[in-house]
């Protein structure tokens, strides 16, 4: 049985969950963190809304697919190394 998840872990593993790159046990823990944090929870839909615009923008700039894909890649670094 997996150890319960603190609000640190999970907003360290969210970009990750928002991307659907964790494990699925890994990913079923954030998500029953969520479900059981609204502090968390709001953290993570203004989170999943700020990549969906930055997404659409880019996308929107008609960037390529790799240069889109570093520059996502940099944000959710820059993200996690903020503690975000």
């Amino acid at each position: 049985m997996s150890r319960e998840m603190d609000c640190g872990q999970a907003v360290e593993m969210l970009h990750d969950f928002l991307r659907r790159e964790l494990t699925p046990e890994l990913a079923q823990q954030v998500k029953q963190h969520l479900e059981d944090c609204r502090p968390c929870l709001g953290h993570a839909r203004f989170e999943e809304s700020y990549l969906a615009m930055l997404e659409a923008k880019v996308k929107a700039a008609g960037c390529p697919d790799e240069v889109r894909s570093r520059i996502l890649a940099v944000l959710r670094e820059t993200t996690q190394d903020e503690g975000g």
